[in-house]
């Protein structure tokens, strides 16, 4: 089989520091170590292949004869573009793929005119142009079709992964502050949708003696008591993880939820929002609050778990496994699968 040229939009490759830029570098560090694919980065950068050290660096290519390089243009003989930054920000000529990982542009609108019409224009962009849309869950599938009116048939799901690294074990890397404490932990950002507000008040009232601490990864516009560990490192987050008394994942909207996926394999209880895509990662593995947005709902589940030995042990045993059915070499095989499809001959282009 000829290899695939592939020409990938690379732009926040090395920066992104979501689980959108986490997913991007764990499919092309696979995709670079293949033989069947000659990987083309698309870098905003005049002159691109000064970068191709870095980048073949960064994805583990440090020599052989795979083909890795950065250009600033498509290049005329490839096969397939591939957008997978949540929409296509630039069209070709070229059959193209584009992974949309949600569609909180149009389920959760910016009041703004302006703002709202630049964050929605990539997603439309997709729905004209792309061959084929991969999907991070049904749920996103399904808000594709809602809200962008494209057919099932372009379509296909591809669930995410979660890094070996995430894994049960020992809390050596624990930073002294947390040592010996019992806390409820949140990874990411503060976005509205996060819902980390309410999940801030839920926690002050669940624990008023604060017999509880509550642990951010990013510094918090509210919840002053709240203890921050910025820019943990791997092996810090992993035993944040593993020490967690509960993780909770607060969000009213996610088309996937990688922090669920993470504390599961690390044996930690999660608590959920049962929204959007939530409940297709954890499962039957973590306890879910049906209604996300009261106050008094986060409280008691809180409240209700921290006082549940029994029930944060069935939790803890429960996720490993689940998490174990989710990996990132399955996702790139079914991704590359997809390409492969849009890429041939026989596909039907669909502008």
């Amino acid at each position: 089989m000829p290899a695939l040229r592939l020409a990938v939009d690379a732009r926040d490759l090395l920066t992104d520091r979501r689980g959108i830029g986490t997913y991007v570098r764990a499919l092309l560090t696979r995709l670079a170590q293949r033989d069947d694919v000659a990987l083309t980065l698309l870098v905003r950068d005049w002159f691109a292949p000064r970068l191709t050290p870095r980048f073949r660096a960064a994805l583990g290519v440090d020599g052989g004869t795979r083909s890795v390089r950065c250009a600033s243009r498509i290049p005329r003989d490839a096969d397939v573009v591939w957008h997978p930054w949540n929409g296509t920000f630039f069209t070709t000529d070229r059959p193209a793929v584009a992974t949309i990982h949600d569609v909180i542009p149009f389920a959760l609108p910016d009041s703004d005119a302006a703002r709202r019409a630049s964050q929605q224009a990539p997603f439309l962009r997709t729905a004209a142009t792309a061959r084929t849309i991969v999907c991070d869950s049904a749920h996103t599938a399904g808000d594709v079709k809602r809200y962008l009116g494209v057919d099932a048939a372009r379509l296909r799901t591809v669930a995410l992964g979660v890094d070996p690294m995430f894994s049960t074990g020992d809390r050596a890397a624990l930073p002294a502050p947390l040592r010996g404490r019992r806390y409820v932990l949140y990874v990411g950002a503060h976005d509205p949708h996060k819902n980390t507000a309410l999940l801030a008040a839920a926690w002050s009232l669940a624990f008023p003696a604060g017999d509880v601490a509550l642990v951010f990864t990013r510094p918090s516009p509210f919840a002053c008591e709240a203890i921050v560990c910025e820019n943990a490192p791997a092996a810090t987050l992993v035993a944040l993880y593993r020490g967690a008394e509960i993780v909770a994942v607060p969000s009213l909207y996610e088309g996937f939820g990688l922090p669920v996926l993470e504390a599961m394999a690390c044996g930690a209880p999660v608590l959920a929002a049962r929204a959007t895509a939530l409940p297709e990662v954890g499962g039957a593995a973590a306890a879910y609050v049906d209604d996300p947005r009261s106050v008094e709902s986060w409280q008691h589940a809180l409240r209700g778990l921290a006082a549940d030995p029994q029930r944060r042990a069935a939790l803890a045993g429960a996720g490993p496994p689940r998490a174990a059915t989710f990996t990132w070499d399955a996702c790139a095989e079914r991704t590359l699968t997809v390409l492969r499809e849009a890429a041939a001959p026989s596909s039907k282009a669909t502008t």
